[in-house]
C-alpha cells in the first residue's frame, strides 16, 4: 500500500519533472517483485524513489541500501523513504 500512495501522490500532485517520468521509470524496472523476494523487492522500491534522473521528492536512500547488510535492513530502510516521501508529498511533514 505504501508504494501505491507515493506513486498516487507523485502522479496527483504533478511532481513529475517531465509528464510520464513515473511510468517509465516503472517501465524501466519491470514489475514489482513479489514481498516472497525481499532483497529484489527493497532495491526495486529503492530504484522507483530515487531514479535518475531524480524526481525530487524523495530523501537520497541509495548510499544506505548499498550499506545494508540484509534484505530486512534494507526494507526498513525503503519504508522509511517510503514515509518521508508521502509526508513531503502530502505537505504534512516536507523535506525541505
Amino acid at each position: 500500500p505504501l508504494v501505491e500512495q507515493w506513486m498516487g501522490l507523485v502522479r496527483d500532485g504533478n511532481h513529475e519533472r517531465e509528464p510520464g517520468q513515473l511510468d517509465e521509470v516503472l517501465s524501466d524496472l519491470g514489475p514489482m517483485p513479489s514481498p516472497s523476494n525481499p532483497e529484489e523487492l527493497a532495491l526495486w522500491i529503492a530504484a522507483l524513489i530515487n531514479p535518475l534522473p531524480a524526481l525530487g521528492v524523495a530523501p537520497e536512500i541509495r548510499p544506505a541500501m548499498l550499506e545494508a547488510e540484509d534484505a530486512s535492513e534494507r526494507l526498513e530502510i525503503v519504508r522509511l523513504g517510503l514515509e518521508k516521501s508521502i509526508s513531503h508529498l502530502d505537505k504534512s511533514r516536507p523535506l525541505w
